[in-house]
Formats: C-alpha cells, structure tokens, sequence
C-alpha cells in the first residue's frame, strides 16, 4: 500500500515537470526576442565613412553688418630718403644782424669807457693824496697828515680808500718807505678794540701778517689798541687818540 501511494507521487511529479521543460523550450524558440535574455553586448568597430553626399543648394546671404575697426598695425620700417629739393631762391638781407653787431659795439665801447673812467679817478684820488708807492696791486699813498686813528680812518674812507694794511713783508716794507720820509711812525687798519689781545683788520676779519717789534704787543697803561708801523718796519700796540701819520691804501 505505502509502495502504491509512492508510486503515484513520483508519477504526480513527473506530470508536472514535464510540461514545464516543454513550456520553457517554446519560449526559447518562439518569445527570445521579445524577452531580456541577458546583459546587453559591448559596442561594436565604428563603420567605414560613407560616400560624399550631393552638393548642397546655396545659402541665403547672411547680414550685411561691419565689425568693429581693429587695432592699428605696427609701424612700417623708414623709407629710403628721397630727392633733395632744388633750392631756394636767396632772401632778403634781414635787419637784425646789423643791429645786434652795432649793440655790441655800443656795449664794448661803454664798458671801455666805464674802465677808463674808474681809472681816471683812481689816479686823481693818488694826486690828491701824493706820495703814492705802488706795490702788486696795491698803492700806499700819504698826504703828510698826522691825526688820530678814527679820524684817519675816515679821511682815507672820504677819499675813497682805506688806512693802511700790510698783508706781506713787501707791502709792510712799502710803508716803511713812506714812514722814514715823513720820519713818524703811521697807524695800521688793524687793532684790538673789540677783544684785548685779538687784532683784527676793520673788517673784522683776524690778522694773518703780523710783524711786532719784541715784546709787543703790551698794552701799555691799558689804552694801547691800535697798531703803529716803526720807521724800522716793526710793530708796536698803541694809543688809538695819539696823532699818529696816516697812510692810505688803494
């Protein structure tokens, strides 16, 4: 009995089967490309290009619109240099020349009248004051006259000079000359008013030539601020308001 019921188990499953395996080969003939049956295969070679085709028929024209000017091209290299011209007829003799040479004559002349007129007074103040001994670029002159030390000063100032003052051996020998003619000694353009024992020259500028006598300068009594020239050409400090000779210097 359990052998019978086995039996007709094992044909119940047969039955079924078989159908199905039927059912399935139709679909693999009849329904496969219709159904996915499977994952899709990878691209192919690109082909062989294809023949030119026709000419096409032409085109309608497109916009007549200009664009914009483009910048402007490098410069181009120089060009040979042309003919020369024919030349110019010759113009007519202008007026500025002649005047310009006749004003720099004018001026020429001025100017050598101006230097022979300083010249002119120059030699008229050594008349005046006589007794002129030249030396370098210097004139030591003396009229004789014996006065104090500002008045001296401001005599040889009136007459357009200055007192006395040796920068050098030459010049101080110069003036030894002219003290052993009128044998008294003369005041210097030199003195120690402002500052004791610092000689200066009126313009303040300090003494670079000196040649005192020994033991001098000494300030003898105090008062003794101006400078003398010696008839042995040696210096000596003294009494600005004694009288002294006055030598002047252009």
């Amino acid at each position: 009995m359990f052998l019978l019921q086995l039996f007709k188990v094992l044909f119940l499953g047969a039955s079924l089967v078989l159908p199905s395996v039927s059912e399935t080969s139709t679909c693999e003939a009849n329904t496969c490309t219709v159904m996915a049956c499977g994952n899709p295969g990878l691209n192919g070679l690109p082909g062989r290009d294809g023949k030119d085709g026709l000419k096409g028929e032409k085109g309608d024209a497109g916009a007549s619109v200009r664009g914009q000017q483009g910048f402007p091209g490098k410069a181009g290299p120089p060009g040979s240099s042309g003919v020369q011209g024919p030349r110019g007829q010759k113009g007519e003799k202008g007026e500025t020349a002649a005047v310009d040479s006749v004003h720099g004559k004018v001026t020429s002349l001025e100017k050598n009248i101006q230097t022979l007129q300083d010249d002119l007074n120059k030699y008229k103040k050594i008349v005046t004051l006589q007794g002129a001994i030249h030396v370098g670029r210097k004139t030591f002159v003396s009229t004789g006259l014996h006065d104090t030390f500002a008045n001296g000063k401001n005599k040889c100032t009136k007459e357009g000079a200055a007192l006395a003052s040796p920068r050098n051996a030459a010049e101080n020998l110069a003036l030894k000359e002219i003290v052993k003619k009128h044998a008294m000694h003369a005041f210097l353009d030199i003195n120690d008013i402002q500052t004791e024992g610092r000689f200066v020259y009126l313009n303040g500028s300090p003494v670079a030539y000196t040649n005192w006598k020994r033991g001098e300068p000494n300030n003898y009594d105090n008062v003794e601020d101006c400078v003398i020239i010696l008839e042995d050409a040696l210096w000596n400090d003294y009494n600005c308001n004694s009288k002294c000779l006055i030598i002047c210097e252009i």
